[in-house]
């Protein structure tokens, strides 16, 4: 008899919002921030179907990044066509730790490290990696989308460290908050929006994005 096996997945960018995953990929499981050593997160995920460049990650021994565990059944064939333009790569759970004493993650680390047979974590890394341009640009509402789900985390300073430890900003960023292109948005109201520029802002990124014609 087969032992089944369980599935954890790392979310690192649009996954990090309970709302999108939930609405848009019927993903319900809580949140669980962790922060997972030796990958880097950059805008360098070229999206070909959906003419956008999203977040990718790359290892990087020095690097660290904070991120939302999701217990998933396993990896569907509707999380593969999700996450078409990415791999999914195994993680050493001996790599993750709880964010902030999440209580949550802890518990669900302590597991996966006493059942190494049945239980996996996997990131999803980037196939093509090429910065965003005018063709393939970074939209805010995807960056909107990542930044309210850090604030769901309840960690502080969350969304923070999402800004500081993610790379590339400076190319093909574009406001379209008046026409939204992306594909999986979460709701967010007039308020979060106002509370992301100041953080954009406040981490000398927003500089670089391309308001656009209504």
């Amino acid at each position: 008899m087969s032992i089944k096996q369980k599935h954890y997945l790392v979310g690192y960018g649009s996954l990090l919002s309970h709302d999108s995953r939930s609405r848009h990929s019927n993903i319900f499981c809580p949140n669980m921030p962790i922060v997972v050593n030796g990958w880097q997160r950059e805008w360098l995920a070229r999206g070909i179907a959906h003419l956008q460049t999203a977040l990718g990650v790359s290892p990087v021994e020095t690097a660290n990044l904070n991120a939302v565990l999701l217990r998933i059944e396993q990896i569907s064939p509707e999380l593969r066509d999700r996450e078409q333009d990415y791999q999914f790569v195994e993680v050493d759970p001996n790599t993750i730790v709880a964010a902030q004493e999440s209580e949550l993650a802890q518990i669900e680390l302590a597991n996966i490290r006493a059942n190494p047979d049945t239980c996996k974590i996997f990131i999803c890394a980037n196939m093509n990696k090429l910065q965003a341009n005018s063709q393939y640009p970074i939209y805010q509402t995807y960056i909107d989308t990542c930044l309210v789900g850090c604030f769901d985390m309840g960690v502080a300073n969350f969304a923070s460290e999402f800004i500081q430890n993610t790379r590339f900003w400076e190319h093909g960023w574009i406001n379209d908050r008046h026409d939204c292109l992306y594909a999986r948005p979460a709701i967010v109201t007039q308020q979060q929006q106002e509370q992301i520029d100041q953080l954009l802002e406040q981490h000398q990124v927003l500089e670089y994005r391309q308001e656009t014609k209504r």
